[in-house]
């Protein structure tokens, strides 16, 4: 009898944690049953902008829930990267992010927002290069041509840069390249590009698609993409790996967050879900006229690709003193 009485509080309790356990695997099995959040830190109209509401049209679909798209634009990304780290990890709120993403932390330490701790990664959606144009008054041809140009006559020559993305891909370019250039900080890519174009500047490394019509236009001079392979809208572009600095490759790239603490099953699901979405032949033939090369993996191979691409720039920020250039 009083082994009985002390059993009986332990039954007891197993029975009420095996009602408990049930619940918490129907509130996974049941996600998403309201709408989603894709928070997005540039204002609309940009890359990550566009690439966010192609994805979230799709994956509304596949999920059976509408995927409202917030911008919350500012500090190159900080804002909504910090509100998204904040935010309850139930699956609601995720973070398209950019590039930023990894380089911010080193370039902005009192943001204290941890790319990889932070967050639980979704997927990468891809990547895509930028243009090193130059302004048809320099006689560049060439990515070779214009480091010897800027070799030649150092400090003559200004570049325009706009988010962190850019800004560090021609830091990059200078220290690898071995040349002293200036870089001129504009708010936004529109200034930037209209800098170029009045030959404010002389060259600059910028979004492929927002300059390409520029370049058609004879307005500005393609002389390399920084890929580690050509772009399919620019196919005659070499590459500045191929043509001139080898081992230069600074693309930006693209990809889905959700707060860390996110439950297993709720990231497999996104995760898969964006997969869908992007092996649709519709979705596919957007993301890839915005200059995406796709790339599919899973979260943790993700998270692999955001800790070493928050060295590569803590790296470059730290030899160039980038940070006290921003």
């Amino acid at each position: 009898m009083p082994t009985n009485k002390l059993l009986r509080p332990l039954a007891g309790m197993a029975i009420a944690a095996s009602l408990l356990m049930p619940a918490a695997s129907t509130a996974a099995s049941k996600y998403p049953s309201m709408p989603i959040r894709f928070v997005i830190g540039f204002s609309p109209g940009g890359s990550t902008d566009i690439i966010g509401r192609i994805l979230a049209k799709k994956m509304s679909d596949i999920l059976g829930q509408p995927i409202v798209v917030e911008n919350r634009a500012g500090a190159d990304s900080l804002i909504a990267t910090q509100f998204v780290a904040q935010a309850q990890n139930d699956g609601y709120t995720l973070l398209v992010a950019s590039g930023s993403h990894s380089i911010n932390p080193t370039l902005y330490p009192d943001s204290k927002v941890d790319p990889v701790k932070d967050f639980a990664p979704i997927g990468l959606i891809g990547s895509s290069p930028n243009f090193l144009v130059v302004h048809p008054s320099v006689p560049a041809k060439s990515a070779a041509e214009l480091i010897a140009l800027a070799k030649a006559d150092p400090g003559k020559y200004n570049s325009a840069t706009s988010a962190s993305t850019t800004f560090l891909a021609t830091e990059l370019f200078k220290k690898m390249a071995g040349i002293n250039t200036t870089s001129i900080p504009y708010k936004g890519a529109g200034p930037a590009t209209l800098a170029l174009l009045a030959g404010e500047v002389q060259y600059s490394i910028t979004s492929l698609t927002g300059m390409l019509t520029h370049v058609q236009s004879g307005k500005a001079r393609a002389l390399a993409v920084t890929g580690a392979q050509r772009s399919p809208l620019a196919p005659d572009v070499p590459t500045i790996n191929e043509e001139s600095v080898p081992g230069y490759v600074a693309s930006t790239w693209y990809g889905m967050f959700a707060p860390a603490g996110t439950s297993a099953d709720i990231l497999r699901r996104l995760s898969d879900s964006l997969h869908e979405a992007m092996d649709d032949p519709e979705v596919r033939k957007q993301l890839e006229g915005q200059g995406m090369q796709l790339k599919k993996d899973t979260p943790e191979e993700f998270s692999d690709f955001v800790s070493k691409d928050t060295a590569k720039w803590a790296q470059v920020i730290r030899d160039s003193n980038a940070q006290a250039a921003r």
